[in-house]
């Protein structure tokens, strides 16, 4: 089963979090500060969902470059889809 769903941009806040570090560190950690982001994303009303969207949210904190960047760069209400499938062990 896979469920189809679209979701609205409605917050990006840049937020201090901790990454796994890509080197090893002098002192020894293996987790070192970044920037991330704290997104939020509602769902939309309508197709492909359907009429009946449930309320609530989709909040994601991200330390990806690449994916910080993307909703950095995109205006607030930018839509997304979303595809749920559940996972098989």
């Amino acid at each position: 089963m896979q469920i189809h769903a679209r979701f609205r941009l409605d917050e990006v806040t840049r937020i201090k979090m901790y990454a796994l570090a890509k080197e090893p560190q002098s002192d020894g950690q293996k987790w070192v500060p970044v920037e991330g982001v704290r997104v939020k994303l509602s769902p939309v009303t309508g197709e492909p969902f359907g009429s009946a969207t449930p309320s609530g949210e989709l909040m994601m904190v991200i330390a990806n470059p690449e994916v910080i960047a993307e909703f950095h760069n995109a205006p607030l209400e930018q839509e997304y889809d979303a595809l749920f499938t559940p996972r098989k062990e």
